[in-house]
């Protein structure tokens, strides 16, 4: 019986260990043919370099990378708070229909991914730094590649940084494109609240309105809030589908950090783990900061052309307010609004292909209606 056990536990180790080295082998391989593709993008012409940067007191990481040099430059500020997905410094070469029409800038914000640190001061979480350091971050390109403006898209979480900085200094970028934007998120519960309970009377469904009574309304903090947004996750107010339509594949969002030449191992287990720990669960009086942005009151006007690409489902950043604060703002250079019809917060395949052909117009001046 022991001889039994010990041969089955010999079993299991084996095939752990063999699992292990598959995988680790596999990211050698996909390591080594991203570094092929980003030197044959420098051999022609392009650019591709990482660059550690001194950002108000803190290393932080951006990655550059564009087929032609010469053209303008888009900085992405990615979701989160603590998860640089999709677009930040894991993405090498993993996006040539963006990077063939703009020099992407991929940077992985205060507390996330490649610039998470164990000794990050979680007193500077917080939105008015997380701005600040953006600026650092723009300023550097600027000087470094010879830039007088740069294009800037937020994405999510990265709408709130993006929309402040540009309300800011506006001479520093020739537009912004705002994608999954975030605009009052305690009036957005209000919203998706009352869906949710038209949702669940519809279907009937007495234990989600059971879970509402006993949340309550809004506005959610701290543990009511992660449970209202499971809900909204449930009901694909996050990530939708219906007969027709697929959802969005999470993990390929997230695969780049896996394979990624630029993140160490060790880059992997912060992005994953202590960095998302550290950003999302410790910081939770920047979490409270965002749940409280309200742009109606904060930012009425940016003297930039703005582009706002949303999802139609989606509950997390409301369609539905999103579309109202568009009509609201003033843009004196102009605005336009894109709907993504079949995604909700997290666009599935079709509509990112959809959002990337809108960013390439915008970038490229070319098709685009401002009003």
């Amino acid at each position: 019986m022991l001889r039994r056990g010990l041969r089955i536990l010999q079993f299991v180790i084996l095939t752990i260990l063999l699992i292990i080295g598959i995988a680790l082998g596999y990211r050698e391989y996909a390591k080594h043919e991203i570094m092929k593709k980003s030197k044959l993008l420098v051999q022609n012409g392009g650019i591709n370099e990482l660059a550690e940067i001194e950002v108000n007191g803190e290393k932080q990481y951006i990655l550059i990378e564009g087929a032609d040099r010469t053209k303008p430059f888009c900085m992405f500020m990615h979701g989160g708070p603590g998860s640089p997905f999709p677009y930040g410094v894991s993405a090498r070469t993993l996006y040539p229909e963006i990077t063939e029409n703009c020099v992407a800038v991929y940077y992985d914000q205060r507390g996330a991914g490649k610039s998470y640190h164990r000794s990050s001061d979680i007193g500077k979480m917080s939105l008015e730094q997380f701005v600040a350091d953006a600026n650092v971050v723009v300023d550097y390109v600027r000087k470094q590649y010879n830039q007088e403006k740069v294009y800037i898209v937020g994405q999510s979480f990265g709408t709130i940084i993006a929309t402040q900085i540009v309300a800011e200094h506006p001479e520093k970028f020739h537009a912004y494109i705002g994608f999954a934007q975030i605009t009052s998120i305690i009036e957005g519960q209000s919203l998706a609240y009352e869906w949710l309970i038209k949702e669940a009377r519809s279907q009937n469904n007495t234990k989600t309105l059971q879970k509402l009574d006993k949340i309550g309304e809004a506005p959610y903090f701290g543990e009511r809030e992660d449970q209202f947004s499971t809900l909204i996750n449930e009901y694909k107010g996050f990530n939708y589908s219906d007969e027709v339509v697929s959802k969005a594949n999470l993990f390929s969002l997230v695969k780049g950090a896996l394979t990624s030449p630029d993140y160490s191992l060790a880059d992997i287990y912060k992005t994953f783990i202590s960095g998302a720990d550290f950003s999302i669960n410790q910081a939770q009086s920047l979490k409270e900061e965002i749940i409280r942005t309200n742009f109606f009151e904060t930012v009425p006007t940016i003297q930039v052309p703005v582009y706002i690409i949303q999802g139609r489902h989606d509950k997390q950043a409301s369609y539905d307010l999103a579309r109202d604060y568009y009509e609201a703002l003033d843009a004196p250079q102009g605005k336009s609004f894109f709907t993504l019809e079949n995604s909700a917060h997290i666009p599935n395949k079709t509509d990112e292909k959809i959002f990337v052909e809108h960013l390439q117009k915008i970038i490229g001046n070319k098709e685009i209606q401002l009003e």
